[in-house]
């Protein structure tokens, strides 16, 4: 009887909570943006150590000596500007300390009327869920020394637990010194998160309301 009353309350207590609700799921439209991004060869192209076309992530210049390092800003630029999102990118811009630039610029005026809003309240999770929707969504730190450059990375959507965003923050696509398609947002900004109890004090979030997604969402 006991065993009888058992199994019974449990049964109950699946009906009534069904599925955890703790968890994050992409969209079809965050599926469709999350196969974009894949698309674009990250983890081939925008390679640090070279000199790239920033709009193709390909080697342009063998030869050079500078503007070589990493390419996080010119991978982002190039993601939007295959969405037909505008943000900051060369000639406006030339691809040295871009980073640093897009976060200014994220915060102006000209930012707005593109569509570019910043993510003020429950951000981490936030962010997730809105690349989850299929929402363009950026990371970004400047550099407090103006000659050293920031970072900036894309939101990847993901299905993931509110445990893991607390513990990691979101999943990011980036170009840095390691090109990554699934980069913990706690590691990939690393050097800008002074304290993880505050991980945005020093690390914006923005998203774009552009939503481009073919079909219907589930």
């Amino acid at each position: 009887m006991k065993k009888f009353r058992f199994i019974l309350l449990f049964f109950i207590s699946l009906l009534c909570h069904g599925q955890p609700t703790d968890s994050l799921r992409m969209t079809e439209c965050g599926k469709q943006l999350k196969s974009f991004y894949l698309g674009m060869d990250v983890l081939q192209k925008w390679q640090a150590g070279q000199h790239i076309n920033w709009k193709t992530g390909e080697p342009d210049d063998p030869d050079a000596v500078s503007g070589i390092r990493t390419h996080c800003s010119a991978f982002v630029a190039a993601a939007c500007e295959r969405r037909g999102i505008y943000i900051l990118r060369p000639p406006e811009h030339k691809q040295e300390l871009l980073a640093n630039a897009q976060v200014k610029w994220l915060n102006s005026d000209p930012a707005k009327e593109f569509g570019w809003h910043p993510i003020v309240k429950n951000i981490l999770s936030e962010a997730q869920k809105m690349a989850d929707e299929g929402y363009i969504v950026v990371a970004c730190a400047q550099n407090p020394d103006r000659h050293k450059p920031g970072h900036i990375a894309l939101v990847m959507p993901a299905d993931l637990s509110s445990q893991q965003i607390q513990q990691n923050g979101p999943m990011l696509i980036q170009s840095s010194t390691k090109n990554s398609i699934d980069a913990w947002f706690r590691n990939a900004f690393r050097h800008h998160i002074a304290d993880w109890n505050a991980p945005t004090d020093n690390v914006l979030f923005f998203y774009n309301d552009k939503l481009l997604c073919s079909g219907n969402n589930t």
